[in-house]
């Protein structure tokens, strides 16, 4: 078992950072997550942090009406200015319990000078973590009960809207009969915004689709151990699985962020 006293910065990345400026663009933040496949960025100043920016943050601000003005707003604006950070010799127990109890999913390392170092992320948690322990839960029991999904066909514009007021980053697509089709993550729409010039003439392109961006699923039936759903988990390149039944019908997610909070909670338990 992994010990709840040892320091965080040991499972953070320590010296592989990705961070923006200040005064860069959004454009170039959203880049950033986009082709290292990451969802937090801290914003520094001077190499001081001054706040993170998430997939969330990006999804809310998006809409087909402003975008090519909003990707050149300056990232310090949009992100989140409320600043929580560890210390590297932080207790890996309190590091989970403040990034649970936050609801974050990052949480950056500081050294003395307030200078950014490191990252302790929930995908940390999922690959570093969560694999060292011996579950003793179903997968079924940590699952988020009747996720919310959209149909085939179904605008991207819609699919942003429910993110937003679910404050979720994971969409199943599902056929009229409620079986996976796809999945569509806040990184995917961001994606897809980047990688599209239409929007230049005028186009409204988040009118599409979200069948022309969705992925194919990561799933494990509703019968797998926990620990079988986690090793799925941390060997996917995406921060979900999800739960399914007979005829691929959807029964659970299970996320990063769902990890990190039953990992918090066993690791706060251990340290009594």
């Amino acid at each position: 078992m992994i010990d709840p006293e040892v320091s965080v910065k040991n499972y953070a990345r320590i010296g592989w950072l990705k961070v923006v400026e200040y005064s860069e663009p959004l454009l170039n933040a959203a880049k950033v997550m986009v082709e290292n496949k990451i969802r937090h960025v801290p914003i520094v100043s001077n190499k001081k942090l001054i706040g993170m920016l998430s997939v969330k943050d990006v999804i809310d601000k998006l809409n087909a009406l402003n975008m090519p003005d909003l990707l050149k707003s300056e990232v310090g604006k949009l992100g989140s200015g409320k600043v929580i950070a560890s210390k590297p010799d932080e207790p890996l127990w309190l590091a989970l319990k403040v990034m649970k109890e936050a609801d974050v999913g990052a949480l950056p390392i500081v050294n003395e000078e307030g200078e950014v170092i490191g990252i302790f992320t929930e995908r940390d948690v999922v690959t570093q973590i969560a694999p060292e322990i011996e579950w003793d839960k179903s997968v079924k029991e940590v699952g988020l009960e009747n996720p919310k999904t959209v149909e085939l066909g179904t605008p991207i514009l819609d699919v942003i809207s429910l993110m937003n007021e679910m404050k979720i980053r994971h969409v199943p697509v599902v056929d009229s009969s409620g079986a996976v089709k796809g999945m569509v993550t806040a990184l995917d729409v961001i994606g897809y915004a980047l990688e599209n010039d239409r929007y230049k003439k005028g186009i409204r392109i988040f009118e599409d689709a979200v069948d022309t961006i969705m992925k194919q699923p990561v799933f494990v039936r509703e019968d797998a151990t926990l620990n079988e759903a986690l090793n799925v988990l941390a060997n996917s390149n995406y921060d979900y699985v999800l739960i399914v039944g007979e005829d691929l019908k959807l029964k659970e997610i299970l996320t990063d962020r769902d990890v990190l909070r039953i990992t918090a909670d066993l690791m706060e338990k251990l340290h009594g």
